[in-house]
């Protein structure tokens, strides 16, 4: 299994408020992959961002050495919990951090299967026969209303409002993250991201990228490039996990 990462700072943000975490060396969470979106006044987006992960991670590490290893997404929503209380605290101790808050998207490989628990927008996808799978469903207004009926997909990529998330880690003492569990086969490709990247491009023109003949660096590189080409309104950060 290959992961590659990368974030961007786009062409309209002064700073990159988006952190990724990829496992590997002597982590003891193996195949284990995060992505967050941060947001709030100053460089408060970055410290949420970055707090939230390094939370989840310690709670993960500290928990799945007494726990059983089908007990993947309790670990995962449990370090979201974790990672909540330690950016609601933060958020509450100094001015400068008050009301910031992260989305997070995490996965964890084991053997046929990918787990994945979200908070937000970022998204989780896999590539499977040259097809972009969504596996997570984005907690934002604009979704809210294609739930009910309001509007379609097709709308809500372009609506006025499309930014407005109804979920973050951080902003409340306590948060529900959604999970789900997928199936992967040799050759799929698991891809977390900001919004700065899925607001940008379709999944089609993902699929399109992903499909190419080339490195899964080279292919992560082109996400950055072509999500610029098309605006760049926001930090882009992207995991691509080759099965």
């Amino acid at each position: 299994m290959k992961a590659v990462g990368v974030s961007d700072i786009g062409k309209c943000r002064k700073n990159n408020e988006d952190a990724y975490y990829i496992s590997a060396g002597d982590d003891p969470a193996e195949n284990l992959y995060l992505v967050a979106d941060g947001m709030g006044g100053c460089n408060a987006g970055e410290v949420a961002s970055s707090s939230a992960i390094e939370a989840f991670l310690a709670y993960f590490w500290k928990e799945m050495q007494h726990a059983d290893s089908t007990d993947v997404l309790d670990l995962m929503t449990g370090a979201m919990a974790a990672a909540n209380k330690e950016v609601y605290d933060k958020s509450n101790s100094a001015r400068e951090f008050a009301e910031m808050g992260t989305t997070i998207v995490a996965a964890a490989v084991r053997e046929d299967k990918v787990y994945v628990a979200h908070v937000g927008d970022s998204r989780a996808y896999l590539f499977h026969k040259k097809e972009m799978l969504p596996l997570t469903t984005d907690h934002s207004y604009v979704m809210e209303l294609v739930k009910m009926g309001n509007i379609t997909k097709e709308e809500a990529a372009s609506h006025p409002k499309r930014n407005v998330i109804t979920r973050a880690v951080g902003i409340k003492n306590s948060v529900e993250a959604d999970t789900a569990i997928h199936s992967v086969k040799k050759g799929d490709i698991v891809m977390l991201c900001t919004d700065g990247l899925s607001g940008m491009l379709k999944d089609e023109e993902m699929a399109k990228i992903l499909n190419k003949r080339t490195t899964l660096d080279r292919k992560a590189a082109i996400m950055v490039e072509e999500a610029n080409k098309h605006g760049g309104h926001d930090n882009i950060s992207l995991i691509l996990v080759e099965i």
